[in-house]
């Protein structure tokens, strides 16, 4: 009789090891899961804001060459315009290089500042999802 006690105790904390078991493995997918998961967010993050960046360069790059054309052919009239002031051609020429370099890379300078700042993702979404499942998961092990 003694005997038959301890095998239903010996079954009973089996069966309890087995649901512990059981229990930590299906933990172990769902964290494995939410982790893949919270990559798989962080990934499509990083995504749309270079998609987006991309985007707006082009925009930025067509403003750019439709603003060359125009401010060349300014340079121009200018050019033709200093002629009475100004009479030899090479150095009205050479004033308005000068000029105009100056206007590009005061430009490019500019919108390359805001370019550079525009491009940084924004991962909080992400890093707040991730710590509230490592909060929820504390919370689940703990109670």
């Amino acid at each position: 009789m003694g005997t038959a006690i301890i095998n239903k105790e010996s079954e009973a904390n089996g069966e309890t090891g087995a649901k512990i078991g059981d229990l930590l493995h299906r933990i172990t997918d769902d964290v494995k899961t939410i982790a893949s998961n919270e990559v798989e967010l962080a990934k499509l993050e990083l995504t749309r804001t270079a998609k987006k960046s991309v985007a707006d360069t082009a925009v930025v790059l067509f403003g750019a060459i439709v603003a060359l054309i125009g401010l060349s052919l300014l340079a121009v009239v200018a050019v033709v315009a200093l002629e009475p002031v100004i009479p030899a051609l090479w150095l009205r020429l050479l004033i308005m290089s000068l000029v105009y370099l100056a206007i590009g890379g005061g430009i490019a300078v500019a919108f390359g500042k805001k370019l550079g700042s525009d491009i940084k993702p924004n991962l909080d979404l992400p890093a707040r999802e991730a710590k509230q499942t490592v909060e929820a998961i504390k919370e689940g092990l703990r109670g």
